[in-house]
């Protein structure tokens, strides 16, 4: 399925998505260099100088200690060795495991690439978003210190997140996940192969994380309508086309990974990244669906135990909240709300938060954290009571503009089926229970400033106990491996590469 705007097509598509209606200004083409391509790998000496690499200075390879092939080849190896053959001197950057055993973007890891960094160095990251992630926040920071802009280059290891093209990094801050602002690559790479003969696992990731669109754009689009952003734009949603529409297309591809496949999906990620970092934030691509990841995530941290691939945990969170949003588009009474008890002091929310989150951190730093963010939100949603009101008094047209934006959780479970991705909680390696699933949909409402139809569900006072457990039965069954028949009516019941 021809994609409507082609990162691969280099000042071309910067031209046309330029003219779409919510591109900022001034940013005319934030990474130059955009490779899709067989052999992709071999075109790094090229990239790299082109990016302003010195033959005379060393060109930071940032990698950790995974091993990765390409058919018969060590991937890593081979990059060193492309680098070499081409004269440019390589200085490795490893990054070391902590005790689950995973390398995690937190600020020990940023602060160690950090400080190798100098003036007159390039930077290479040879990995999927954590290493990434680490290596651009490094970068940002060492700028923000004063040094000097390094040239950076990302070789993309694994069609996995939306981190390769964005200008932000999700990094965990007292065990919470935090987005900070961070930079752009000046150059990514694509090597179809390395994609192909990446994890499978890490592929359907990488379309899970795509499908959180179903949730965080009518997420944007409500807090907006709320008075709580005004950022909302509908760029992001031109930029990317109709997401289901083009993973069915391909699913057939992508499952079975070929090159064309692998190319598809890896622009369609990098379309997923740029429309953040356009938009100025992770609001196009991160709503409901990854505040209840980052819940998952922070629950394994304090436990000590490896994290969930990020996308396959967005995909199933994304199965939840489109389930949300089917129920409180269907049963929403406006005349019902109780405006009087739509409005919780900050003294009886802080003191939900600081006990919710002290049973998962004793240490009460991740409670405290969540606090700082959510009061602003708090503070927001008092602050326009009035454009709630106006909601109330104009939802048909509301329902009907949010209703556009989402779709049913059956077209997501069919999406993941056809790319044999993980379908329940419990496929997630390591896998999370249902008692876990249900303290991250019922908190995640509590862990940060932006608002989510989670937000809405908590202030309205709808049952959300019920509605837990009308969400799960009906996620159980779409992820059932034989499909079951789910009634027409809501009634019815870690590897980096």
């Amino acid at each position: 399925m021809t994609l409507a705007y082609d990162p691969a097509l280099g000042p071309a598509f910067w031209d046309s998505i330029s003219r779409l209606p919510g591109y900022p200004r001034g940013e005319s083409m934030p990474i130059p260099i955009m490779l899709f391509e067989s052999n992709a790998l071999l075109r790094l000496p090229e990239v790299l100088r082109a990016s302003g690499a010195r033959p005379e200075a060393p060109v930071l390879v940032v990698m950790d200690g995974t091993p990765m092939r390409r058919g018969s080849q060590d991937l890593k190896a081979l990059v060193l060795f492309t680098l070499h053959t081409a004269g440019l001197w390589a200085e490795l950057v490893q990054l070391e495991p902590d005790a689950t055993g995973q390398v995690h973007t937190d600020m020990p890891h940023i602060q160690a690439v950090q400080r190798r960094l100098r003036a007159g160095v390039a930077l290479l990251s040879v990995g999927s978003g954590t290493v990434t992630d680490i290596a651009k926040h490094a970068a940002y920071l060492f700028e923000q210190a004063g040094g000097p802009r390094l040239p950076f280059v990302v070789l993309q290891t694994a069609n996995s997140v939306s981190a390769y093209t964005s200008n932000m990094a999700p990094t965990f801050v007292d065990g919470v996940k935090r987005t900070l602002p961070s930079r752009y690559p000046d150059a990514l790479v694509c090597d179809l192969e390395t994609l192909r003969d990446a994890p499978r696992e890490m592929t359907v990731a990488g379309v899970g994380d795509l499908l959180a669109a179903f949730v965080s754009f009518p997420d944007w689009l409500l807090a907006h309508r709320l008075g709580l952003d005004e950022s909302y734009t509908e760029f992001p949603q031109m930029l990317m086309g109709p997401l289901d529409e083009i993973f069915l297309a391909e699913a057939e591809a992508i499952r079975a990974g070929t090159l064309a496949g692998m190319a598809v999906l890896a622009k369609l990620i990098a379309l997923g990244g740029l429309a953040m970092s356009l938009a100025h934030a992770t609001t196009p691509m991160s709503g409901y669906e990854h505040v209840m990841s980052h819940i998952l995530d922070l629950l394994a941290e304090q436990a000590g135990q490896p994290l969930a691939q990020h996308g396959s945990q967005v995909a199933l969170a994304s199965i939840l909240g489109t389930a949300a949003y089917q129920h409180f588009l269907t049963g929403f009474e406006p005349d019902e709300v109780n405006l009087g008890r739509s409005y919780p002091s900050a003294q009886a929310m802080q003191a939900r938060i600081e006990s919710t989150f002290a049973a998962v951190d004793p240490s009460g730093r991740a409670g405290a954290e969540c606090w700082a963010d959510y009061r602003l939100k708090l503070e927001a949603w008092h602050a326009h009571r009035p454009q709630f009101e106006a909601a109330l008094r104009g939802w048909p047209a509301l329902r009907a503009e949010l209703q556009s934006l989402t779709r049913p959780p059956e077209r997501l479970a069919e999406i993941l089926r056809a790319i044999d991705a993980p379908l329940t909680f419990s496929e997630l390696a390591p896998p999370a229970s249902e008692q876990q699933a249900k303290f991250a949909f019922l908190n995640a409402p509590l862990m940060r400033k932006r608002l989510t139809v989670g937000d809405v569900l908590l202030f309205v006072n709808w049952d959300r106990e019920a509605l837990w457990q009308q969400v799960w039965v009906q996620a159980e069954a779409l992820g059932a491996r034989t499909p079951q028949i789910v009634g027409a009516g809501l009634g019815s019941a870690p590897m980096e590469h």
